[in-house]
């Protein structure tokens, strides 16, 4: 909706866990950057609803726990690039298991994320629908900062890409294609989220 931030992103898919640690050995660390491991919990309706309208509610813990509402997905015509609607801030650490036991205590928060989602989608009844890891490695190249995210399911199955957030995409491609082409890395545009990940994985999605 008007008014609410954006976050703009290209993502691209790394199959092995070889070449991602080729990008996390081979580019410098990002100064002020500290490696992060978060865990995220996500909440939707029984039926789907948000994930089925590109939409996503999660509670990310890391150092700080963050309560984060996004909309959006992979902008036509640009391969990878993702342009969403992103609303988030800190909330108080005993949430997630408050809302782990009783999903619906999140709206019980006055907190601009759960603003959102009433605005787009009303009053809903949220369950718990799963969690992911996410291991993030911060490094730049090219003047780009590089969120070299692991992500791990809870199957045990793990999944590797390279976000740069960025309002020129192609710039950031032609500057991801060449440090790929560089260091001899298969990579290609990441198509859906890693939540839209977790649901495919689980044949919830298509």
């Amino acid at each position: 909706m008007p008014g609410e931030p954006r976050e703009l992103e290209l993502k691209y898919r790394i199959d092995s866990e070889a070449d991602y640690l080729s990008i996390v050995d081979g580019c410098p660390a990002a100064p002020g950057r500290e490696d992060s491991c978060l865990r995220n919990y996500y909440f939707d309706t029984q039926s789907y609803l948000l994930a089925r309208s590109r939409g996503m509610l999660r509670l990310r813990e890391g150092k700080t726990t963050v309560l984060c509402f996004k909309k959006g997905g992979e902008k036509e015509g640009t391969p990878g690039f993702f342009d969403v609607i992103e609303v988030e801030a800190e909330v108080r650490k005993e949430l997630v298991e408050e809302a782990l036991a009783q999903p619906d205590v999140l709206f019980r928060e006055p907190h601009p994320a759960t603003r959102s989602v009433l605005k787009h989608y009303g009053q809903i009844e949220l369950v718990s629908i799963g969690y992911l890891d996410t291991r993030r490695r911060y490094r730049q190249y090219d003047g780009n900062l590089l969120e070299c995210d692991e992500v791990t399911y809870p199957d045990g199955s793990r999944a590797f890409e390279v976000e740069v957030e960025t309002r020129h995409p192609e710039n950031a491609r032609d500057a991801l294609l060449r440090i790929f082409d560089e260091l001899s890395i298969a990579a290609f545009p990441q198509r859906h989220s890693k939540l839209q990940g977790l649901l495919r994985k689980d044949g919830i999605l298509p």
